[in-house]
């Protein structure tokens, strides 16, 4: 029994480094488009794909760690601001992702010319439904980035959008709809569907 225990442990641990180490999506040389985005994405994403296809750059992180994804978002956005200071610059995530953004956002409340689009986010807070997962009692020992809810975000343009049978981001919803609906994965990815300047939440 002990061994099988032992085995069934070391068989998840597997698992969690298959996941944790992925190849991640090499930074891009940054062109001044007017209009540029970084896309993140959540738990197993380390190379945030569900993004690939509509960001300019994708955050490449190990998602077991989400310091090193807010880490890397915050090395990616300054190094664009830096070398393209007149661009506009959209910032979405999604489920972790969206966690991480929001967090970042809240570091950097002053920061203009830019906004960020959270889908799926654990950290939204209470209204419309429930807050998200990071509002669960015993939430706080993951830590910082991604415990505790909150909309702490000045006055930078934050568009929230979360899928009302969604667990992660409205924790009345239940598991049923994020285990077996589709509620997780049914938002629109695509970064250029927003607008540069929306604001508030999206609850359906």
């Amino acid at each position: 029994m002990r061994r099988a225990t032992a085995l069934f442990a070391a068989f998840l641990l597997a698992i969690l480094f298959s996941i944790s180490y992925v190849a991640s999506p090499a930074a891009k040389a940054d062109d001044c488009l007017g209009d540029w985005a970084i896309g993140i994405g959540g738990l197993g994403d380390n190379s945030s794909s569900i993004f690939a296809p509509f960001v300019n750059q994708p955050v490449g992180y190990n998602s077991a760690d989400p310091m090193s994804g807010l880490n890397e978002l915050d090395r990616l956005f300054w190094s664009h601001r830096n070398q393209c200071p007149g661009d506009h610059i959209r910032v979405i995530g999604h489920s972790e992702g969206a966690g991480i953004v929001h967090a970042w956002v809240t570091a950097h409340q002053g920061v203009d010319n830019a906004n960020a689009i959270l889908l799926s986010d654990p950290k939204r807070a209470p209204g419309p439904g429930w807050g998200g997962l990071s509002s669960t009692p015993g939430s706080g020992i993951v830590g910082y980035p991604l415990a505790g809810v909150d909309d702490w975000f000045g006055g930078f343009p934050v568009l929230t959008v979360c899928n009302r049978d969604d667990q992660i981001c409205d924790t009345s919803a239940g598991w049923w709809g994020y285990l077996f609906g589709g509620a997780h994965s049914r938002y629109d990815f695509n970064v250029w569907d927003y607008g540069d300047w929306d604001s508030g939440v999206w609850y359906r």
